[in-house]
């Protein structure tokens, strides 16, 4: 997938790069594609483990958090998820790559969207009463488009991991987190 869209790939492809034979193949894969989803099903459990364990950073929160709290808790409940990201740079840049799997990424969102839903309402039961007041857009929308850019800034951030340290990354997150993108750019107060 690095040299190719996966909608170009054949199973003989990947049988001559692995070096198996067919038999061992079509044992395991009915086609590349039950492959494909295997992979990303792999990665995903393992997101998805790395989301639960960072939901213990708003597991304590019992009141709505101050500019300063929000920085701090926002440095700490992405410390698992971008270990994650981490271990899995090549895989997660191949499958979100142009020649990757877009479901893949939406699962991604998916899972993000039910884990910081589960967040909010910790953080802030009325979280959803108070989207309906201060959007136009419904609780669920919001929150989908929250995750797509939180998900894309990480993504970004992994390229860039031979710069950046991973408390750089939190740090980068938490800024990101917690003020509007304008005024995270430096283009307003």
């Amino acid at each position: 997938m690095k040299k190719q869209a996966f909608s170009e790939i054949k199973v003989k492809d990947i049988i001559l790069a692995s070096g198996i034979s067919s038999r061992t193949f079509y044992q395991y894969y009915k086609d590349t594609h039950a492959l494909l989803l295997a992979v990303e099903d792999d990665i995903l459990a393992e997101f998805n483990k790395a989301l639960l364990a960072d939901r213990s950073a708003v597991n304590e929160i019992d009141h709505v958090l101050s500019q300063d709290e929000l920085i701090t808790v926002a440095e700490n409940i992405s410390r698992n998820s971008i270990s994650f990201f981490l271990r899995n740079k090549t895989k997660l840049e191949i499958l979100t790559s142009d020649n990757g799997d877009i479901r893949f990424f939406n699962k991604m969102v998916e899972y993000a969207n039910k884990e910081f839903a589960v967040r909010m309402e910790k953080m802030n039961p009325n979280y959803k009463a108070i989207l309906v007041q201060e959007q136009s857009l419904p609780p669920e929308m919001v929150l989908g488009i929250f995750d797509i850019n939180i998900i894309n800034v990480v993504l970004q951030l992994i390229k860039y991991n031979d710069e950046l340290l991973p408390a750089d990354m939190r740090r980068y997150i938490a800024g990101y987190l917690t003020r509007i993108p304008l005024q995270f750019l430096g283009l307003m107060q």
